[in-house]
Formats: C-alpha cells, structure tokens, sequence
C-alpha cells in the first residue's frame, strides 16, 4: 500500500493520531526563538542527526511538502517517513513506518504556537505500533522519545543556533 493511502496517513492529515495505538502521548517545550524558524528546523529533516544524537542516514528528494517520502535510520533501524501536513509555521505532520513494512508504524503531530514572549510553544503528540515487529513501547517509552526530540530541537535552536535552513551535517550520513 502506498503511504499515502494509509489510515496513519489520513489521519496525519487530519492531524490526528491513532487513539488507541499501543503507545500513544504527548508533549510540549516553549523555544526562545521565533515560530518560524522553529519549524523550519524541524521540517528540515537533514537536521534531524542534530537534534537526536542516534538518527543517521537521512535521505530526501527536497524540502518539507505534503506528501513527500524520506527514509533516514533511528537507531541504525532504516525507515521510511512521509509528510501529511506541511503548514509553516503552525503545523507539521508525518507517518512512518518500518523500510521492509514488517509492522512497526506512528503518526508524528507537531504544532507550533507563538507565546506572549515572541517564543515558540510546541505540542507534539504521537502513536506508535511495533507490536508485529516485536518492540516493546508504551506510553511511558514514547513519552520519552518524545521529550527526546523536544530537548534536542530546543538545544539545537537555543544553543547552537540553526539559523541555516539549507545546511544538513554531513558527518551523520545526510543527502
């Protein structure tokens, strides 16, 4: 099946997850830095070895667009995402599933608010399915995950800076 007739995907394009997926939550972050470049940083996927240390291998066609396939390893585990909404800056969307289809498969939901301060509010929620591919993950793991991205897209902007949208680091295997 094509990614984009999937249900993940038509729900990702409603900006839903899976309610009762087997790992479903939630998080938010405030970023002391503009909506926008907030999410141009993360729609752009060459930055993602920058904000968690263990994806690598990001391979894409071009920019952030609705319907849109890249593949990229988390964990040295190859998968293949697709963008549902592309909605700068208030809103990004994607599905993933495993490379070989075995069974693993989530819906990513970031939206993106501006703060009495000029600062960026995220709230991320997501599903995920392993359990055809035998993974453990609750809600508690993908809760984790989640701040995981969170934590890394803040230090990212606030710390280092990505003021670059068209840089992506070689070093970690990026195309």
């Amino acid at each position: 099946m094509e990614a984009t007739h999937s249900p993940a995907y038509r729900l990702a394009r409603t900006g839903q997850v899976v309610p009762d997926a087997p790992a479903v939550a939630a998080g938010t972050i405030d970023i002391a830095a503009p909506r926008a470049r907030v999410w141009q940083t993360l729609a752009d996927v060459r930055k993602w070895p920058d904000i968690r240390g263990d994806i690598s291998h990001i391979a894409t066609t071009g920019p952030a667009a609705t319907a849109r396939s890249f593949t990229w390893h988390a964990d040295g585990a190859p998968v293949v995402s697709t963008f549902a909404v592309v909605e700068p800056p208030t809103r990004l969307t994607w599905t993933t599933h495993d490379a070989d289809h075995a069974g693993f498969s989530a819906i990513a939901v970031y939206e993106f608010d501006e703060t009495d301060a000029g600062h960026t509010r995220i709230r991320c929620q997501e599903s995920m399915d392993a359990t055809a591919i035998g993974l453990p993950l609750d809600n508690e793991t993908l809760t984790g995950l989640i701040q995981s991205w969170l934590d890394g897209l803040k230090s990212l902007i606030e710390q280092r800076g990505a003021t670059e949208p068209d840089s992506g680091s070689a070093e970690h295997g990026v195309q």
